[in-house]
């Protein structure tokens, strides 16, 4: 690069930045002057349980494959729901188990579906075929939740959303965490990103008019809203799903007080699969959805969440995108100390690294995170750096692949 180009060069690498930059700023500013109950979310200890009489009967839909080693913790946690026994019933599909997964559930006392079709495998499919299976055999429900097999749920999570559902919800997504999230350094990191992606930003997107997203756990839908549509096989059938429901004029609503906790891979090369899963799957969406999502920004249902969808689907992970930023940043710097001034690219690199710093720390604010979260942050270079590394090495053909668990990986 020659010197006559640097200063180009730089301000360019900082303007690309710049939507997302924004985008961000404003979340973070409406997140957190928010005075919607449970924006500032407590902790399951602190909350207080929720009284009056039960009204909504739930049916909870797990899809589990080889999980004998997390899913005894989860149906423990919903045999602890403060719930009426008789207003739900929790049921897994075992879908191509070639372990003790189905006797853990039945000791357990709840239903188990053991599904055989190891051509088509997944949870998109595992799911369409445990409702499917529960509707013809005729059993009642109001609402379908949907858990995945390595969560443990908040005690009150089906009190708080019977009282969403009450209040005339079609659709709401929990609060996801990090279950054990001070265990290891890359858990602490999943858990900082969650506060930012699964709390702040779906506070704000309400605010915004827009559909708060879905993450595949910790999910709720009336029945009606179910049982005409299905899951795709998809990488990210969750985000898939939540932009179905958009096109047809639905919006998800958050429950911040609805929270389940889902394990995470306690190292960075047990993350491997699950990052480029999540990547690779948002990237191919993005170029299938966007289009359509333009159209209905010009003429559809629901404008301001079209273009909210579209706005948040450009944002790179918050590693990528500090990686990023500051990349620029130095080349601005750069391109300020030959030229003896201060160039606006240097300004506004150094802006948008402020921005981001004040997003991640707000959504640890508002999520009430320990000080170990807070320290872990010294080590994001070293997941941004390895995060780089497994996508542009990513082989993914498009096909689930499960991630390692930690208690599998101990055993080894």
């Amino acid at each position: 690069m020659s010197r006559r180009h640097l200063p180009s060069v730089a301000l360019i690498a900082n303007a690309v930045l710049v939507p997302s930059s924004l985008y961000l700023l404003a979340s973070t500013v409406v997140a957190v002057t928010s005075r919607r109950p449970g924006a500032r979310r407590r902790t399951s200890s602190g909350l207080k349980t929720i009284d009056g009489p039960a009204s909504t009967r739930f049916v909870v839909l797990v899809p589990a494959h080889n999980e004998e080693t997390t899913i005894a913790a989860m149906v423990a946690s919903m045999s602890d729901q403060r719930y009426p026994p008789d207003h739900f019933s929790v049921h897994v599909v075992a879908d191509n188990c070639t372990d003790r997964t189905a006797d853990v559930v039945r000791c357990a006392g709840h239903m188990v579906h053991e599904r055989h079709d190891t051509e088509h495998p997944g949870k998109g499919p595992a799911l369409n075929w445990l409702l499917s299976k529960l509707v013809s055999e005729g059993t009642t429900f109001d609402v379908a939740v949907f858990v995945d097999a390595d969560t443990v749920v908040d005690g009150d999570f089906l009190r708080v959303m019977d009282r969403r559902f009450v209040d005339g919800a079609v659709a709401v997504q929990g609060f996801y965490g990090v279950r054990d999230a001070f265990t290891s350094t890359p858990a602490t990191l999943r858990y900082c990103a969650l506060a930012a992606r699964h709390h702040l930003r779906p506070i704000a997107r309400t605010a915004f008019g827009g559909s708060c997203g879905l993450f595949g756990n910790g999910m709720a839908f009336r029945r009606d809203l179910i049982v005409d549509r299905e899951w795709t096989d998809h990488l990210v059938e969750d985000m898939q799903f939540q932009l179905e429901l958009l096109h047809a004029g639905v919006r998800v609503q958050y429950e911040p007080l609805a929270q389940v906790e889902a394990e995470m891979p306690h190292t960075f090369a047990n993350s491997v699969t699950q990052h480029q899963r999540w990547e690779r799957g948002r990237f191919s969406l993005i170029t299938t959805s966007v289009p359509r999502l333009a159209r209905q920004v010009v003429s559809g249902p629901h404008r301001a969440a079209a273009a909210d969808a579209i706005a948040d689907m450009a944002i790179p992970p918050l590693s990528m995108m500090g990686a990023a930023t500051v990349a620029a940043t130095g080349l601005g710097i750069l391109s300020s100390l030959r030229a003896r001034r201060v160039r606006a690219s240097a300004v506004l690199g150094a802006s948008m690294c402020a921005t981001l710093a004040f997003h991640v720390l707000a959504a640890l604010r508002l999520v009430a995170a320990p000080r170990e979260a807070y320290r872990s942050l010294l080590h994001a270079p070293r997941l941004a750096a390895w995060k780089l590394k497994v996508l542009l090495g990513a082989r993914t053909n498009g096909q689930w692949i499960r991630t390692a668990r930690n208690a599998e990986t101990n055993e080894q």
